[in-house]
């Protein structure tokens, strides 16, 4: 549990310090679904995510989330942080944008199991005033031994910071 805490602080500094040097400062929450299969069993839970977006321009960014979901296949409870890069294509003037994201992760999982690795994401987020909405997934491994694939689904609440 130790080395999660330390991951997560660890990212939330990163992300503290891009916002330092970013544009455009988002900070939000995410509820969440998530969802793996092994062996033809499927195994789905509800999560929370905090997240911090950081975007020098309308086209690129950075951004740094953590949260906890349950049970994943042989694991009652996971946490989850990860610092990832974004990209995002603007669809003309409506507010709406494809993005996707490719990162580092960490996973704590029940019965102490430490992971790390490589995680990405895409979906389409919506802009409005000083906000934004977005509908998405994330892959990322759950546990060693097995190692389970999990898709993380979500919506996402976003509130652009004022400088």
């Amino acid at each position: 549990m130790k080395k999660v805490v330390l991951v997560i602080l660890a990212c939330f500094s990163i992300g503290m310090t891009m916002n330092a040097v970013a544009l455009e400062d988002y900070v939000g929450i995410s509820l969440d679904a998530a969802k793996s299969s092994e062996n033809g069993v499927n195994n789905s839970s509800a999560g929370f995510t905090g997240m911090i977006s950081a975007r020098p321009n309308e086209y690129y960014g950075y951004e740094v989330q953590g949260g906890i979901f349950g049970k994943i296949g042989p694991f009652s409870s996971n946490g989850e942080a990860d610092f990832s890069i974004a990209g995002f294509l603007p669809l003309g003037d409506s507010g709406i944008n494809l993005y996707g994201k490719a990162g580092v992760d960490a996973i704590y999982s029940s019965g102490n199991v430490f992971n790390t690795g490589l995680t990405y994401g895409a979906g389409v987020e919506y802009q409005r005033g000083n906000g934004a909405v977005r509908l998405g997934f994330q892959h990322f491994n759950v546990g060693k031994s097995p190692s389970l694939s999990t898709k993380l689904i979500g919506v996402t609440f976003l509130v652009k910071l004022d400088k």
